[in-house]
């Protein structure tokens, strides 16, 4: 089985070595680093000699809850679709490390093969603010302002403004009914062919989408769910995180008091790692997953 492992970073290059240096070579890696990234271009360049990193890029300057981290994944997704071997598409971040071993996420996945990893639930959704409509329905200025220093105030005083005067946004009829949930999945090839060919046709939908909160956790899975293979959709996405305030870093980074919590799941990644908080952890999941992988 054949796999692409799809990766938008921003940070810790050591952590991304390390990444493609676990999976053997029925993993290819597809790559893009924030534009606004302290990565060097050596790093970069030891990153492409690599056997199975196929395609590395710095496209974009991705502000925290702008398109543009939609328009990375899409790259690479484009990317790793013309390579029609491809079983399954992982999307992860830089800071995830596997929770399973090469051999255990394929045969998993043969197992279930044409099961598309994806969490999706239909808007609005109670655990999301005002539902999650909030990100479509307004203007939200993500991609223009940058939301994590003092210029949010201008993000949160135009929605603010917009709802006052009661304007709300006419959303694209190609899409009935929106979902939204985790940015990250495991999808089968002919998925990820299929959100690519519908943005393809209709362009104006990636477009109306420009300026949504978060809007890779709404698009796809919108187009999915909103076609036939939401079948097939198993509304779990097969990740590990922990939503919670550790040491004021939210979500929390991972150490070795998640080690067991990591390998009972059945998730085939987890985040997020940071060094060296999560070093113990990551060397711990290292020999444990290498004693499974050959079993």
């Amino acid at each position: 089985m054949k796999h692409a492992i799809l990766v938008t970073a921003y940070k810790n290059p050591q952590q991304l070595n390390e990444l493609v240096d676990f999976f053997n070579e029925d993993y290819s890696f597809y790559i893009h680093i924030d534009k606004k990234s302290r990565i060097t271009d050596s790093d970069i360049e030891t990153l492409k000699t690599k056997a199975t990193v196929k395609f590395v890029s710095q496209e974009y300057r991705v502000n925290w809850g702008s398109v543009d981290h939609l328009k990375a994944i899409l790259l690479l997704s484009k990317e790793c679709a013309k390579d029609k071997s491809i079983d399954y598409i992982h999307l992860i971040t830089g800071q995830d490390f596997p929770a399973k071993s090469p051999q255990q996420i394929s045969d998993y996945l043969k197992e279930n093969y044409g099961t598309e990893f994806l969490s999706a639930r239909p808007l609005p959704i109670k655990t999301w603010i005002e539902g999650g409509l909030n990100r479509v329905v307004y203007y939200n200025l993500y991609e223009i302002f940058n939301a994590k220093s003092w210029q949010r105030i201008f993000i949160k005083a135009f929605v603010q403004m917009q709802k006052i005067v009661g304007y709300k946004r006419k959303l694209p009829t190609e899409l009935n009914n929106l979902y939204g949930g985790s940015t990250y999945w495991t999808l089968t090839l002919p998925a990820v062919e299929y959100f690519l060919d519908f943005l393809d046709k209709h362009p104006n939908v990636l477009e109306a989408y420009k300026y949504t909160f978060c809007a890779e956790e709404i698009l796809l899975h919108s187009i999915l769910m909103n076609s036939s293979f939401k079948e097939k959709v198993a509304k779990r996405n097969l990740r590990f995180m922990l939503w919670e305030n550790r040491d004021g870093v939210y979500p929390a980074n991972l150490d070795e008091r998640d080690f067991e919590d990591i390998t009972s799941s059945d998730a085939f990644f987890a985040r997020k790692f940071e060094y060296p908080v999560s070093g113990k952890l990551r060397d711990k999941l290292i020999r444990y997953l290498s004693h499974s992988n050959s079993d």
